[in-house]
């Protein structure tokens, strides 16, 4: 290794200790080194950002001098992610140019003049608003409930022998149903959290579509008239191999999210069938007659925190985080989920998911995944 290697790899060091995302360059950009905080903040490598130019990124930075602009950036998205193919970030960039004596055994006889770049990564205001929404709709959502559940529990206790069997069963199926709505809501949160550490785990298992989707209509029951399900699952369909829990979790927002968008007595259709075009895919679609989804808001639908704010959705409940994780668990199982809608006439929402005898036939399971041996319970990590 040269001298000046040596020097580098000296200075990445230093710079690895330092809070905050550094990178050191020549005076015409190159980036010699730079440190692994700044990586994470760009969402690449360091053999990504390390021998490129500065300014492919920020060509405004070539006019630096000596000011400290916010400048925007785009990253990808982490492969966890898999909903959102970019995330905005603000970077704030201070540049130092500093003069550095290498000598003539470096192979140059002129001194070399480096700069010390920081960043350091801001919110963008209008992430910091979604997020600061999202904290108040979750905060309403979760009080809901419990102001429901505390009341009736209340009721119970201080007057219980003034109301007849019925009346206490139906107080306690009411309590039951917010505090189910309180462990959904829960199990949303944790998974978001999972999706975004990359610690999503899937227990893959062959299974029957018909199954599941049963086992899913008999958990919204207290919830939605069963009447106003139609299953169409034909008999004979190919299994697929997928954690049985994802899987419910999907159908659950889907079927839940047709129903709480569609009014009384119009009937939510779920489907499956093998893709006409792939028939290594099985399609399974969620169809509705309710508000629909105008165009301009379809690109947007499976991101984080988006909640569609129109007179027809605003009065539902809902975290805006439901469509986010059903396209997460969807990608993790190696499917895909696209959704077609008119305004004011419904929605169909299509999965498509890969037979067991596909996945088995290619050596495995999605990234993320690990088998089930027998007798083990799927568990969420």
């Amino acid at each position: 290794m040269s001298a000046h290697s040596d020097w580098i790899e000296e200075q990445r060091r230093l710079l690895n200790c330092l809070p905050l995302g550094v990178m050191l360059t020549d005076a015409q950009g190159l980036i010699w080194c730079c440190n692994e905080v700044l990586a994470g903040l760009m969402g690449l490598s360091l053999d990504q950002i390390e021998g490129r130019c500065l300014y492919d990124w920020w060509p405004e930075l070539v006019a630096l001098e000596g000011t400290r602009p916010s400048l925007p950036y785009r990253r990808p998205s982490p492969a966890s992610a898999a909903v959102e193919d970019w995330l905005s970030f603000k970077v704030r960039v201070q540049a130092l140019e500093l003069g550095i004596e290498l000598g003539i055994e470096l192979g140059g006889a002129q001194p070399r003049a480096y700069r010390v770049w920081s960043f350091q990564a801001e919110a963008s205001r209008e992430l910091a608003q979604t997020q600061a929404d999202f904290v108040a709709t979750v905060s309403h959502e979760l009080r809901t409930p419990l102001t429901s559940i505390k009341g009736f529990v209340d009721t119970l206790l201080n007057a219980r022998e003034q109301f007849d069997p019925a009346q206490v069963d139906r107080f306690l199926r009411i309590i039951k149903s917010q505090a189910d709505r309180l462990t959904c809501l829960v199990e949303d949160i944790l998974t978001v959290s999972r999706i975004q550490s990359g610690r999503l785990k899937n227990i893959p298992q062959r299974l029957g579509i018909a199954e599941v989707a049963e086992r899913v209509l008999d958990q919204l029951a207290d919830r939605y008239d069963a009447r106003r399900v139609a299953l169409d699952l034909p008999a004979g369909l190919p299994v697929i191999r997928a954690d049985p829990d994802r899987l419910e979790q999907i159908l659950t927002h889907l079927i839940d999210n047709a129903l709480k968008y569609s009014d009384h007595p119009t009937l939510v259709r779920v489907r499956a069938g093998l893709d006409p075009e792939h028939d290594d895919r099985i399609q399974l679609s969620v169809d509705d007659q309710g508000t629909g989804i105008a165009p301009e808001h379809l690109s947007t639908l499976f991101h984080r925190f988006n909640r569609i704010d129109s007179p027809l959705t605003r009065q539902r409940e809902g975290t805006g985080l439901g469509l986010y994780i059903t396209k997460a668990l969807v990608e993790s199982l190696g499917g895909t989920i696209q959704v077609d809608s008119q305004l004011g006439r419904g929605s169909t929402f299509t999965v498509g998911l890969p037979v067991a005898q596909v996945v088995e036939a290619l050596g495995g399971d999605p990234p993320g995944s690990r088998a089930c041996p027998p007798g083990e319970v799927s568990a969420r990590s």
